[in-house]
């Protein structure tokens, strides 16, 4: 019982940090603290024209009231990844996932403390669309009329693609597949959904942009905010950019990089974190892989995936995303066939400490400097200084 009270309490002080280390990048800041890339990712809006990627951006603009949108994106990012840890608690708890479980997958690679410690993902668009994606989740448990369930599902996939595309084209056979799996959605309404779903893409595909859109937004910015942009290109001046652009532009840069294959090992690092996590039985590997082959072979939608990983060399945000898409999916649709970890034992203790000692960059590998023990001498120090605060 001892130990149980400590990992909840373990588990509350986990969200109270993370949400602590995202208020201090964003809210209690005022200069940046992410990478300008993705704050001229959140400024792409609608400059008198239909834009993919625009939705965040324009409703930032419209958030705004002193033409400064430094502090409307901080607040934004602030209370996304509030809604983040809330919907992520409420998922875990109404899926009964155990205490231990529960701790293991805030600390893992992908979970909210290691994010939040190195900087990196919660403030990415793809935080966005997991949002979505959970309240979607939590939408599935309700039992409601089919058609609302149609709606509520359309209209967030809808969203889904406006605010990214990429991120969406992974998260929608997710969700086709769980509509087939736990609604009584009929056939007739899934291929109406899937027909709207392809003719947004297709819409938003469309409307990638032009360097005149992006001298448009550009210079819409104000002198603050555009000097905050240090990159060139960044994400405005590359939203005009073809499928053919993004793949002679990025991933032939990660193709002939000759760290490709290095990403194979965070690949191993999500079947990892996900068997530690759900207790799963390695030797029946072989028989895993047939269940995945057969799976694929009937949900072919789900081959759509690997073209995030031709045309974007952002290869840690994609896994990143399709770890959590595949993560809830699974707590959702096994129910009470989750497997409970109700001990501290060696493989739990290792795990602990890989993920402890290892980042998952969001697209570029890199070998320089002490990242991780910098960043957790960091979080000492501030917690230093506020026990000292409190105490004078």
């Amino acid at each position: 019982m001892t130990k149980n009270k400590a990992t909840r309490l373990g588990i509350v002080l986990i969200y109270l940090l993370s949400i602590a280390q995202v208020a201090k990048r964003t809210v209690l800041s005022n200069a940046l603290e992410y990478t300008p890339w993705s704050f001229s990712e959140l400024l792409i809006s609608y400059p008198g024209e239909f834009l993919r990627r625009g939705l965040i951006g324009e409703v930032i603009n419209i958030l705004d009231s002193d033409g400064i949108l430094f502090n409307t994106v901080n607040l934004v990012l602030f209370i996304n990844f509030c809604f983040f840890s809330l919907l992520t608690f409420a998922n875990i708890k109404l899926s009964k996932l155990g205490s231990i479980q529960h701790f293991l997958f805030l600390i893992s690679v992908f979970g909210i403390l290691n994010i939040t410690t190195f900087n990196q993902y919660y403030h990415r668009k793809e935080m966005f669309i997991l949002n979505l994606f959970l309240l979607l989740l939590l939408a599935f448990r309700v039992e409601v009329n089919n058609y609302i369930t149609f709606i509520i599902t359309t209209f967030f996939s809808i969203l889904m693609i406006l605010i990214h595309e990429g991120v969406a084209m992974a998260a929608i056979p997710f969700i086709i597949f769980i509509i087939k799996s736990r609604t009584n959605l009929s056939k007739k309404m899934i291929k109406v959904y899937s027909v709207i779903v392809l003719l947004t893409f297709l819409i938003v595909i469309l409307n990638a942009g032009s360097d005149n859109a992006s001298n448009a937004i550009w210079s819409n910015l104000s002198k603050f905010d555009r000097s905050l942009i240090t990159l060139d290109p960044n994400a405005i001046t590359a939203m005009g950019w073809s499928l053919f652009d993004s793949f002679f532009k990025t991933t032939q840069v990660l193709i002939f990089s000759g760290s490709m294959f290095v990403w194979i090992f965070y690949f191993l690092v999500f079947g990892y974190t996900f068997a530690i996590i759900f207790s799963i039985d390695l030797s029946k590997f072989t028989s895993s892989l047939q269940n995945i082959q057969t799976f694929f072979i009937k949900e072919k939608y789900f081959l759509v995936i690997p073209i995030l990983f031709i045309v974007g060399f952002d290869w840690g945000r994609w896994i990143f995303s399709l770890f959590h898409l595949t993560f809830f999916s699974y707590l959702l649709l096994q129910k009470d066939n989750v497997h409970k970890v109700i001990y501290w034992n060696l493989p739990v203790l290792l795990f602990i400490i890989v993920s402890s000692l290892t980042i998952m960059p969001e697209c570029c590998l890199q070998m320089d400097g002490t990242t991780v023990s910098s960043n957790y001498y960091r979080i000492l120090k501030s917690v230093q200084l506020t026990l000292l605060d409190l105490i004078n």
